[in-house]
């Protein structure tokens, strides 16, 4: 049966949208953002995903469904769900393990989810992370068999592109005719040589459920496929595409939401008196090693008394970190809101992760970034290439690498520049307003189509 979308303009809802995301935290909680804002415009929302973020999807003022219960679990226990991953010897085959298991084997049970939802909720769109795979059968079938949809770029973009070299190396981007013969290559070899088995799995799995295979590299359908791409950042902190699709559009970064009720620890005032605050934190996921960024970035800072350290765990504060350890410049805390902390820090060390970088430098803080895992090398690459930081160019860095490359990132004035230069672009952006404005043209168009149909 085609599908037949109702834009509801008389009515205050005006629209239904479906917003399915990935269960993890930096993937769930932007689908969430939009999900309130879209909800506060007076459309009704539902979300799919698994069903511990039941409570904080329902907060939003959308209604939910849970994953099927063969996808539902929590983030906390993927070591223990795929112990497999962890027997492997290389990043490298970790990561294609996870893009098999964790992100393709979802796929059927995801596609059956949205086609229960969409049942008895007539979605006008729906809205995905960009690694949501249960949308690809519905791309790959028939257009007219499905509402809209349109993909969030929560991380940086993966496109392939005749000015890039293979996503994953890290490499800057080149248009000249010698770095295009260079992309060409890359982009032809590396993707079969590296991930040929990951692409045989995706089209293995779309063929059993009756579909045709993926026109192409997989990652690139991630983001060709869907109606409408709306990316996290703004263009000046992505790499130049002079074969970009008009579908891809940037909207700039989706910044977390300010925190009611915040109370400040006793020392909150110190943080303005006079010296730098250099923030230093390993996200929400990979952040059961402390020792990999943490602990060498308070020893490396320890030793500069005009510097204070503020680090966050994202989870319990491990005994060696406790602050009767810890020098007499640092805190280390579980968390605390970036919407309070950010405008008061002067440089940031991070391991990368998408949301951390593109809030910070949205206020004009310049990093140091260490990024060892998933896509967190092609963040830290992207931050070298704009001028606003450093990449150590590892995930485990020594405590002199991270001293070195803070007090060069608070001495040198062009990387504060640099970031305050990102900083003025990206103001040109409010992206929810951007998102909901983009939804709208899409359905006053489908309806317009409609009605001459």
């Amino acid at each position: 049966m085609p599908w037949n979308p109702v834009f509801h303009k008389e009515e205050k809802t005006m629209a239904r949208y479906l917003i399915a995301a990935t269960p993890l935290p930096g993937h769930v909680l932007p689908m969430l953002a939009i999900a309130q804002h879209l909800v506060g415009q007076g459309h009704e929302v539902r979300v799919h995903t698994a069903g511990h973020f039941r409570e904080q999807a329902l907060s939003t003022g959308a209604s939910f469904t849970a994953f099927h219960r063969s996808i539902d679990f929590d983030h906390h226990q993927l070591d223990q769900r795929f112990p497999q991953r962890l027997q492997l010897a290389s990043a490298h085959a970790q990561m294609c393990f996870g893009l098999k298991h964790f992100f393709a084997d979802a796929m059927a049970p995801q596609m059956e989810g949205l086609r229960g939802i969409l049942e008895h909720f007539e979605a006008d769109a729906i809205l995905v992370d960009t690694m949501f795979c249960g949308t690809f059968p519905l791309l790959l079938g028939a257009r007219e068999d499905r509402p809209p949809i349109v993909s969030i770029g929560i991380s940086a973009l993966a496109l392939s592109s005749r000015d890039t070299a293979f996503f994953g190396t890290a490499l800057p981007p080149s248009s000249t005719p010698e770095g295009r013969l260079r992309n060409q290559s890359m982009n032809r070899n590396l993707q079969q040589a590296m991930f040929g088995d990951v692409q045989r799995h995706f089209d293995g799995l779309l063929s059993r459920l009756g579909s045709r295979p993926l026109p192409g590299f997989f990652a690139d359908a991630m983001v060709t496929l869907p109606d409408l791409y709306l990316q996290l950042t703004s263009a000046a902190f992505e790499y130049p595409r002079s074969d970009l699709p008009a579908s891809v559009r940037f909207v700039g970064p989706l910044l977390a939401p300010a925190r009611s009720g915040f109370n400040p620890p006793d020392w909150w005032g110190d943080l303005d008196d006079g010296r730098p605050v250099v923030l230093v934190t390993q996200g929400t996921l990979a952040n059961q090693n402390l020792a990999q960024l943490i602990g060498p970035a308070v020893q490396a800072l320890s030793k500069f008394d005009d510097i204070q350290v503020i680090a966050t765990t994202g989870g319990p504060v491990p005994p060696g970190l406790a602050a009767a350890m810890l020098p007499a410049n640092a805190r280390v805390l579980p968390f605390l809101p970036y919407d309070q902390l950010l405008p008061k820090v002067h440089a940031m060390v991070t391991n990368g992760g998408y949301g951390s970088v593109n809030h910070a430098l949205s206020l004009g803080v310049p990093l140091v970034v260490a990024g060892g895992t998933e896509e967190k090398p092609e963040i830290a690459a992207r931050v070298a290439w704009s001028g606003a930081g450093i990449n150590l160019g590892t995930g485990q860095p020594s405590a002199r690498q991270i001293g070195d490359a803070v007090r060069k990132l608070l001495d040198e004035p062009r990387y504060k520049q640099r970031a305050q230069a990102l900083r003025q672009d990206f103001s040109r952006h409010c992206a929810l307003t951007e998102i909901a404005q983009a939804l709208t043209t899409m359905q006053e168009t489908a309806s317009a189509s409609a009605e001459f149909a």
